[in-house]
């Protein structure tokens, strides 16, 4: 049995680790989403450690879109929102810019709403192969089981990586091609904070399509630089349907905005839990959930 001293020495070592672990902020995009964002933000919950400021920029069409995003913001008092006014294509860039204003860390990812994190993630171990590596990125949606692009409808090779030691793997985007050589995308990836705000200070948006679209025309310049993913991937995005009208990206046309709000307003959610660990094998995934009650206590993977 411990002794009193020795549970005391214990007990300030975690404290000692805890405050010393680096963490990652996250800012999100949501429109017209609000079953898809509370799956993400269960998700997050669930899986990550580390992850300090959650923000979420969303948008909505009408006056029930924006009471289910109440509910969502009932169930996680710790979001952070601000919400689009008439004019979203031009308060889009500023409220983007304020929301990296407000991150107090120095690494930074992005997410789009129908992104599920699917794995256990500790930011701070990201962060720490970030700085190890000198790498750009840190890509939770890649691993080495990702020879899929779905936006494409293609196959896409592997990379040769530089750098594999079983659970992180290291690559140049100019050896990458389709999602391993896209370094700027707005689907969980941990950046460097400063360098973002460099980057988006010269760039013009108005939506998070026209974000990565304009972010993308830079990546010519960072092609010789590594990007870091783990052997498997951590998040999935499931394309059940289209909101946005900028682009006209591939998608299931599962149910749409009005039915799945119709889902969530009789008080259920998208089930994550057999989604566990899943293998895809594209960034995004065809996949129809299942839904259950918001009351129901939440089940999920063992931590391993």
């Amino acid at each position: 049995m411990k002794s009193i001293k020795t549970k005391v020495l214990l007990f300030f070592i975690c404290i000692f680790i805890h405050i010393q672990a680096e963490k990652a902020d996250l800012i999100i995009y949501s429109y017209d989403r609000p079953i898809q964002l509370y799956a993400l933000l269960e998700s997050l919950e669930v899986y990550t450690e580390n992850l300090d400021t959650v923000q979420v920029i969303y948008l909505v069409t009408n006056q029930d879109y924006e009471d289910a995003y109440q509910k969502v913001w009932k169930d996680f008092l710790h979001v952070k929102r601000f919400k689009q006014g008439s004019q979203p294509r031009k308060d889009f860039k500023p409220l983007t810019m304020q929301a990296l204003l407000n991150c107090s860390n120095e690494y930074v990812l992005f997410a789009v709403d129908d992104i599920i994190v699917k794995d256990y993630i500790d930011f701070d171990d990201c962060i720490n192969q970030l700085k190890k590596y000198n790498a750009y990125g840190f890509y939770l949606r890649l691993g080495k089981h990702l020879d899929y692009c779905y936006a494409m409808s293609r196959k896409q090779p592997l990379p040769s990586f530089v750098f594999d030691d079983g659970n992180v793997c290291a690559w140049k985007f100019r050896a990458g091609s389709c999602d391993w050589g896209y370094p700027n995308t707005v689907d969980m990836t941990l950046y460097s904070k400063k360098r973002v705000i460099s980057h988006f200070h010269s760039l013009q948006f108005t939506t998070p399509n026209r974000l990565e679209g304009a972010w993308s025309s830079l990546a010519g310049s960072v092609q010789s630089q590594i990007g870091l993913c783990y052997a498997e991937t951590k998040i999935v995005n499931l394309p059940l349907n289209l909101v946005q009208k900028d682009w006209s990206n591939r998608h299931m046309d599962f149910l749409s905005a009005e039915e799945l709000l119709t889902v969530f307003n009789q008080g259920k959610k998208i089930d994550i839990y057999p989604l566990y660990k899943i293998k895809n094998n594209a960034a995004h995934m065809d996949y129809e959930p299942t839904f259950m009650s918001r009351e129901c206590p939440l089940q999920y993977g063992e931590i391993q």
